[in-house]
């Protein structure tokens, strides 16, 4: 599932791609704009906008209530908008949206603190941006999070 999230949805857009999601994150105003390219990029525009509705066949507009983040996501996991085969955690720049691509550990030295050079065997690095990521105790939280999430139903 491809996303495009709108400006008042930064923060499900991050947790998104966090999730491995392929969310394009638009800053723009125009609402034409963003249902263009949403229709364009083949990707289910997510949105607050009410009012937004689809302008050609085969728009995929989903109007986002919740101000919460997490329930935000909860929505989508309750609406079959998500699954837990759809997620493929920590594979995406949280900047880029780009696909990470695993690197040698010597590539990372001088470029991350030094206990995690010496902590970690494992590093990830976007080609877009060059930004460095790492599993730390972030990646067991998520997937306890995960877990927790989707033991539950959506209410």
């Amino acid at each position: 599932m491809k996303f495009l999230a709108d400006r008042t949805l930064g923060k499900l857009a991050k947790l998104l791609r966090t999730l491995g999601c392929d969310t394009v994150y638009y800053r723009g105003e125009d609402p034409r704009q963003l249902t263009e390219a949403a229709h364009q990029q083949g990707r289910t525009l997510l949105t607050r906008n009410a009012r937004l509705i689809p302008k050609e066949p085969g728009d995929d507009i989903l109007i986002v209530e919740d101000d919460d983040p997490h329930l935000q996501l909860r929505s989508l996991i309750k609406r079959k908008v998500l699954s837990r085969e759809d997620l493929r955690p920590f594979t995406r720049c949280l900047l880029c949206n780009t696909l990470l691509k695993p690197i040698p550990q010597t590539d990372a030295e001088g470029k991350v603190p030094d206990h995690v050079f010496y902590h970690e065997k494992e590093f990830y690095q976007c080609p877009d941006c060059s930004r460095i990521y790492w599993r730390g105790s972030h990646h067991e939280n998520m997937q306890t999070w995960l877990n927790e999430l989707f033991a539950r139903p959506a209410t």
